[in-house]
Formats: structure tokens, C-alpha cells, sequence
């Protein structure tokens, strides 16, 4: 297999020593494998999934993590860590959007038959199970990582470039993030219509505070490396002092994507003897040497007011009337000074989740549960496909209804 798995099952890392898989699932270029090490005579585990070209999680990836960490879970009294580790390559994806967008005109048709042919409401909302059955398993994935880390230390390693959605959301559910100093993080979901149901705002107030939370979720505003540092995401950043590779621009086509793949795999290889010592040591080192941010050294990104106003600014779709619908390479001028446009419903969904957060009884795992709750009504809003279309057309979002 080509991707990340080439250095975790080498011998180029000092200390280090791969015992073998404990979990193995592929489907073509996808595989996802959980396998027993040691490093410096401790005892642990390192999960890595890969899914080219953009590593997005499908429901196939999603059982895969279920499945192995179910029987990571049966060992956790053997283990004294798991790393999260994966691509480092230059995008990583969230959900499958085209999926998303097919399931969805698929039911909208069936919902206009059954509606036109009296069934009931509750037969009508069942044509969502699609939809409820990935984002329970989004909560499934939360609970089992969380529970893991109730006995073992998780560390995820976020290497490569800007992560969104579920690739975000996922290596915060773990305890230590070691960020690439290149990466960042998107909540994409407020501009497509969405909530970020798999735990992406709960894990958020907790390491980064309510301000970064609303910030991070209301304005789908992009959180580099450094940043993330600052207000509590990252515990570590790891400098990378190389660009992400070129892909060949050549009369041959074919020869252009075995060479990318090359250049990928050596990157992968390169990044990956930065960042993978360094998430070793914070998984084995002394809890008081764990690098982290106290709640009153954490760096506000910004206010409250100053979110309430871009907030209002781009949910209000009559502020984009000249350019609704336009690709948005063609007005980077105006999106520069307006933002793109948020969808309603993720507005109203994410500022009622932050309204019900108290800081002196917060229930991590309850908040999340109504995460997940919330993210399933929006997919039930008919702007839910406005924002699909113009995200997948890379067009500016019309969400008048």
C-alpha cells in the first residue's frame, strides 16, 4: 500500500518499533489500519486511515474506524496510547457532498410522491435515515475515541494542509492534537447548510472556549496552524520547512499522476519523520510535560459583536444579489469584502447550540448528542441542496428559498 502506512511500518524512526496489525480494512485506494508499536518500551497503538485524493470519510471509512476501534477497545488494558495518524497531504475532505446530493434528490422525489399520496409525517421523515444513520455513526466514533480516552492518552496528528468538516472533527476528538505548520482547520458547514454534527463545536468549547467556538463554526472562516496553537486546538506545532509537491504539468496525462503520487508518497515519508516523533513523545511523555494552554492564555479570535456582525452580514442573501450564483473565481474581489454567504439554518442551528452551552455544568458528551440532533434537522431544510450545488460548482451560494 502506498500512502502514510510505507513510514509506520518501517524502521526509520529511533525508539520506535512496529509489532503488527490489529485491524486491517481497504477498499481500492482506501485502507485504514490500526497496528501495535512500542516506543521507547511503551506499549500502544497507531490507527492510520488513507483515502485519496482528498481523504474524505465515507460510510465505508466510518465503519472501518468503528469496527477496528471496537476491537482496539477489547485491549485498551494492554495499551497505553493511540495515535491518530493519516495523509499528509494537501486537502482534507470532509463528508462525500456528491453522495450527499444524490441521496437527497433521491428523497426529495420520493417525498413529493408520498406527501402527494397523504403518508403520514412520520413515513416521510424516514426518508432521512440516510442522512441520521452517518451522523449516528459520526457519535458512535465520538463516544468510542472519547472512551478510550478515559484509559489510554489519544494523540492525533493533523499533517498536510487545511482540514474540513469530518477531517477536522475527527482528530478533535482526540485529547493531544500535533498540528503541521502548514495545516488548518475549516468548519466548512455553516456555508453549505449543514451543522458540524460530529462533534466538531463540542470539542471546540472545550479546548478552545466559546468565543473560538462560535468563531470557528458561524463563520466557516479557515484557522491556520499558528492559530490553532494559540487558542488551544493545537498542543504542538511542528514546523515543516518544505512546500506540498507540484503535480506535473506535461503532454502525458497519466505519466503526470504516477509522478504526483511519487512526489506524494515522498512527502508523505518526509512530513511524516517531522510529526510522528514528536506525536510519539507527547503520547509517552510525563502528563505535566504535555504541551497545553491554560483557558486565560487562550488567544480570542474574535468578539462576540464582531461575529454577530459578519454573522448577519453574510446570512443575509440580498447582500450577494449581483453575484448569487456566479463562480466564485470570477468574484474574489467581492467575496474578499463580503465573505461567502452563510446558509440560514446552519446560522440559526449553531447559535441556538452555543446558547445552551453553561461553562460551569458543561456535559461534553450530552452538548454533542444535540449536536448530532441538530445536524440532522438541517438536513431536513430544502436549502440544504442550494448550498450541496454551489459547493460542489464552486459557485456563490443562493440561499433565498
Amino acid at each position: 500500500m502506498n500512502g502514510p502506512i510505507g513510514l509506520v511500518r518501517s524502521d526509520r524512526i529511533s525508539g520506535y518499533n512496529n509489532l503488527g496489525p490489529i485491524h486491517e480494512w481497504s477498499e481500492g485506494r482506501a485502507y485504514l489500519t490500526i497496528d501495535r508499536i512500542t516506543f521507547d518500551g511503551t506499549d500502544g497503538a497507531l490507527l492510520c486511515y488513507n483515502n485519496p485524493p482528498v481523504h474524505q470519510v465515507g460510510n465505508p471509512g466510518l465503519d472501518a474506524y468503528l469496527e477496528g476501534l471496537d476491537k482496539l477497545s477489547g485491549l485498551r488494558d494492554d495499551l497505553n496510547f493511540l495515535i491518530l495518524y493519516g495523509a499528509n497531504d494537501p486537502v482534507h475532505a470532509g463528508g462525500d457532498l456528491k453522495e450527499s446530493l444524490a441521496n437527497l434528490d433521491r428523497t426529495n422525489e420520493i417525498k413529493t410522491e408520498k406527501e402527494a399520496a397523504g403518508a403520514p409525517p412520520e413515513e416521510v421523515d424516514r426518508l432521512y435515515d440516510w442522512a441520521d444513520k452517518r451522523l449516528e455513526k459520526g457519535f458512535a466514533l465520538y463516544r468510542s475515541i472519547r472512551g478510550l480516552a478515559g484509559d489510554i492518552r489519544v494523540v492525533a496528528l493533523c499533517g498536510g494542509g487545511t482540514r474540513f468538516g469530518g477531517s477536522a472533527e475527527i482528530p478533535l476528538m482526540a485529547d493531544i492534537l500535533v498540528g503541521d505548520s502548514r495545516s488548518g482547520m475549516c468548519f466548512s458547514e455553516a456555508m453549505i447548510g449543514l451543522v458540524p454534527g460530529w462533534a466538531g463545536v463540542g470539542r471546540t468549547l472545550t479546548k478552545a472556549g466559546p468565543e473560538n467556538a462560535a468563531y470557528m463554526a458561524l463563520t466557516s472562516r479557515e484557522v491556520k496552524a499558528p492559530q490553532l496553537g494559540e487558542i488551544g486546538i493545537y498542543n504542538d506545532v511542528v514546523e515543516v520547512p518544505f512546500p506540498f509537491p507540484r503535480r506535473p504539468r506535461t503532454d502525458n496525462p497519466q505519466a503526470d499522476r504516477d509522478a504526483y503520487a511519487d512526489l506524494l508518497d515522498a512527502h508523505n515519508r518526509d512530513t511524516g519523520l517531522l510529526l510522528l516523533p514528536r506525536g510519539l513523545q507527547a503520547a509517552t511523555c510525563p502528563p505535566g510535560e504535555i504541551p497545553d494552554l491554560s483557558p486565560g492564555s487562550r488567544r480570542v479570535l474574535s468578539t462576540k459583536e464582531e461575529i454577530a456582525r459578519e454573522v448577519e452580514r453574510r446570512k443575509t442573501p440580498g447582500n450577494y444579489a449581483q453575484i448569487l450564483g456566479r463562480p466564485l473565481r470570477e468574484v474574489k474581489d467581492e467575496l474578499a469584502e463580503l465573505g461567502r454567504p452563510l446558509a440560514p439554518q446552519s446560522v440559526e442551528a449553531i447559535q441556538d447550540l452555543l446558547s445552551i452551552y453553561d461553562p460551569a455544568a458543561f456535559d461534553e458528551a450530552a452538548f454533542v448528542r444535540a449536536e448530532t440532533e441538530a445536524d440532522k434537522r438541517v438536513y431536513r431544510d430544502p436549502g440544504l441542496r442550494a448550498g450541496l450545488i454551489a459547493t460542489l460548482e464552486q459557485r456563490v451560494a443562493d440561499f433565498r428559498g
